[in-house]
């Protein structure tokens, strides 16, 4: 199987995981921001937990990349780069994120066993695992984009009119450089 046959499913598993973490993180918003009179949790008191609107953000990040998948960016693009390059830069740039928020949420909460008769306690349980899964699926993403990168013949670039494409088209292999 190619590489480039692997990365749609693979983004479809990321945009599902981002749904549902997108979901978690609203639930958590939720309930934190309305807390219930006589709430054990923090006195009552309404508060958010930052590492919380962190995922969020990481989930709108990976639904707002869907350009990238669909090839939409040729009409938004004014510099001469790959597409391949691009996309890496970007799953690198939501790697990190991705990988900072579910670094901060298990060390938060990094075992709530003891607290899983609670649906607060099982919605962030299930948070940090989605969160997990999503950083493995654009780990993932990454090495078939750095596949894409460093193979010869990238898909992307064959068919593009640029004119550095079509120019190191004519250049025959061996050819001194000037």
């Amino acid at each position: 199987m190619r590489p480039a046959s692997l990365r749609l499913p693979l983004f479809g598993v990321l945009w599902l995981v981002s749904a549902i973490l997108f979901g978690l993180t609203i639930a958590r918003l939720s309930y934190t921001t309305h807390l219930p009179r006589g709430d054990p949790l923090n006195h009552g008191s309404d508060f958010y937990d930052p590492v919380v609107v962190e995922l969020l953000i990481d989930t709108l990040l990976a639904f707002a990349f869907a350009p990238f998948v669909f090839n939409r960016l040729d009409r938004f693009l004014t510099f001469s780069i790959s597409k391949a390059v691009l996309e890496v830069i970007a799953l690198a740039v939501l790697w990190l994120l991705w990988l900072i928020g579910c670094g901060i949420a298990t060390s938060i909460w990094p075992n709530l066993t003891f607290c899983y008769n609670f649906t607060a306690c099982r919605v962030l349980a299930a948070m940090t695992a989605f969160a997990w899964l999503g950083w493995l699926t654009i780990c993932a993403l990454l090495v078939l984009g750095f596949i894409a990168v460093f193979s010869k013949n990238r898909e992307s670039d064959l068919s593009s009119n640029d004119d550095m494409v079509q120019w190191a088209r004519s250049v025959p292999a061996g050819a001194p450089q000037v």
